[in-house]
């Protein structure tokens, strides 16, 4: 799979025999989380990854969304069903 990929490509790799987890990770600068809009409507099978809790580290001198610890990066991982060897596709709403 190419590192970005058209809907239609995201299609087909999704009907295909390894398909990927598909990653929502909406979010707005100073707006709620993007639970919302995930639960409005999002692509099938998608799974929803906070930004803020599950993607990010604590903010301050790195910024405000740094690199989370690995560990925790790992485990948000596996909870949307992500292995070693899974093809991934994340979204978010195109603000960013």
């Amino acid at each position: 799979m190419k590192p970005i990929i058209t809907a239609s490509e995201c299609a087909s790799e999704s009907a295909g025999p390894r398909p990927p987890v598909l990653l929502d990770v909406r979010w707005q600068l100073g707006g709620p989380n993007g639970r919302p809009d995930y639960e409005a409507g999002h692509l099938p099978g998608a799974v929803f990854v906070d930004l803020d809790a599950e993607l990010a580290g604590p903010a301050g001198d790195g910024g405000r969304h740094p690199l989370p610890d690995p560990e925790a990066f790992g485990a948000a991982m596996r909870r949307a069903g992500v292995g070693q060897d899974t093809p991934v596709v994340v979204y978010d709403g195109g603000q960013g």
